[in-house]
């Protein structure tokens, strides 16, 4: 029973890998690339912080009601990813909020198609999630900048 499970669950990834284009692929991981590099960006935090794109978030917007293609919005999630990491290094120069940023582990950037809002973030326990209305204007470092705030 144990073999067919793992069978199962490797079948599955497997048809998933598959289900997209080496296009989508290589777009998808330039957005990894990017949250990444924005990973790299936090450097005054007193520690290193990983940085996620949620995949599952993106995808599960309803694009047929959006009425647009996934795959064409990928480099908007790159420039959008571009100064997240600065943004919460600039909130680490404060040693209040760098204090505060101690009880961080990772960030998980999560787009949404929330018109009314810019960048949302709250704490869930470790993580610190970014909420961004994916359609909207490139973020700045002070989008991030601000949300971060008003989650610590």
């Amino acid at each position: 029973m144990k073999n067919i499970a793992i069978y199962l669950a490797t079948a599955m990834f497997a048809i998933g890998v598959h289900a997209q284009s080496v296009k989508d692929q290589k777009a998808r991981a330039e957005v990894d690339t990017a949250a990444t590099q924005a990973a790299a960006d936090i450097k005054d935090c007193g520690k290193k912080i990983a940085v996620t794109f949620d995949w599952s978030a993106y995808d599960s917007l309803d694009w047929t009601k959006l009425k647009k293609k996934k795959e064409e919005h990928y480099g908007a999630e790159r420039s959008n990813l571009a100064l997240l990491g600065k943004g919460v290094n600039a909130v680490c120069t404060d040693k209040m909020y760098k204090t505060a940023f101690g009880k961080i582990s990772a960030i998980i950037y999560r787009a949404n198609n929330n018109d009314k809002t810019r960048v949302i973030a709250k704490v869930d326990g470790g993580n610190l999630i970014l909420e961004n209305y994916t359609f909207g204007s490139t973020r700045s470092l002070a989008d991030y900048k601000k949300a971060v705030e008003s989650a610590l």
